[in-house]
């Protein structure tokens, strides 16, 4: 299994064609941070973050869906 062609053949109700990555989210417990990074074609704003401390889990909790509306022009 490789990175550009992940199966979700363990997930209920998915097909079994590969998934393409358009981001990843960092978090880091043992030092309380968290980053995002988005890797979609042309993104303005690649990289969000870090933030730290109780600003964690705010950022985990919205980062992916205020970042698509921002930079991407729509919603998840």
């Amino acid at each position: 299994m490789n990175s550009t062609a992940v199966h979700a053949r363990d997930t209920p109700g998915r097909t079994a064609e590969p998934q393409r990555v358009h981001g990843a989210l960092f978090v880091d417990m043992d030092n309380v941070r968290a980053r995002y990074e988005c890797t979609r074609p042309g993104c303005p704003q690649p990289k969000e973050g870090p933030v730290f401390g109780d600003d964690v889990k705010p950022f985990v909790d919205g980062i992916k869906t205020q970042h698509l509306i921002k930079h991407h022009g729509g919603t998840p």
